[in-house]
């Protein structure tokens, strides 16, 4: 886990990459646990107890919602509103109120449930989002769709995504998806389609549903994707509300 001082640090130099981005465009930073098999019970004992005492303190500059992927990996995202807070560490009001002694021995047990972990940025998107009221489809079900690409194809890959949004608009799709681009710390430059659902089952009735909607015409937008990514790679995941926290004002 990181220091919210850290993740603001790298947000300040996402946004110096990214500064063509257009307003509308969110973003978010991301901290990812590759959490091992055999310590999946106890990673989620310390979350718990992590997320707990911010509630109990109620820490005022601390927010993170928490997913877990279905290659055990613990997702936190924090939407970013602003930098003025660059030089202060959200966290250590917890730990003042904790005492560093507990704090440090809580993150100790964190690192003990994996052997790497990474922090990185990513941008919402909205030009390339499909998503007519500005939702998901409701539930705490995701499925991700990552498309990897290469500096030679990245362009290629968003033009395509941008006529798929077109294709689904056209067509009244009632399958909603934001759009999701790497930026600075992400060891690999990806597009992701995040897609929610109730459960894996809603999500493949909408997708079959959908694929009937579009007919040929996605069948070919998608094969000419395809072809453009450096790999494709299908996840799914399940947001953990007790894992989360936001603070109350």
């Amino acid at each position: 886990m990181k220091t919210i001082k850290q993740t603001l640090l790298v947000a300040l130099f996402a946004l110096i990459a990214t500064g063509t981005m257009k307003a509308q465009n969110q973003m978010y930073w991301i901290h990812k646990d590759n959490v091992k098999p055999a310590m999946q019970a106890e990673y989620e004992k310390v979350a718990k107890e992590f997320a707990d005492a911010c509630k109990k303190y109620n820490i005022q500059d601390a927010y993170f919602t928490t997913w877990r992927h279905d290659d055990g990996a613990y997702v936190y995202s924090s939407q970013l509103k602003n930098f003025a807070d660059m030089d202060k560490n959200a966290l250590a009001p917890l730990a003042e109120k904790m005492g560093k002694d507990k704090f440090q021995a809580l993150f100790d047990r964190f690192d003990k449930c994996y052997d790497s972990h990474t922090s990185f940025m990513v941008t919402h998107l909205s030009d390339l989002s499909y998503m007519p009221n500005d939702k998901l489809n409701e539930g705490n079900f995701r499925k991700y769709h990552f498309f990897y690409v290469t500096p030679s194809n990245s362009k290629a890959v968003a033009q395509k995504l941008k006529e798929i949004k077109d294709l689904f608009t056209k067509k009244g799709s009632k399958e909603y998806y934001s759009i999701l681009h790497s930026g600075f710390g992400a060891p690999e430059e990806f597009y992701v389609a995040l897609i929610g659902a109730k459960d894996e089952m809603d999500y493949e009735k909408t997708s079959t549903e959908n694929n009937k909607l579009m007919g040929d015409e996605w069948q070919k937008k998608w094969s000419e994707i395809y072809a453009l990514m450096n790999r494709y790679e299908p996840k799914t995941g399940m947001f953990k509300e007790e894992l989360s926290y936001t603070a109350k004002k």
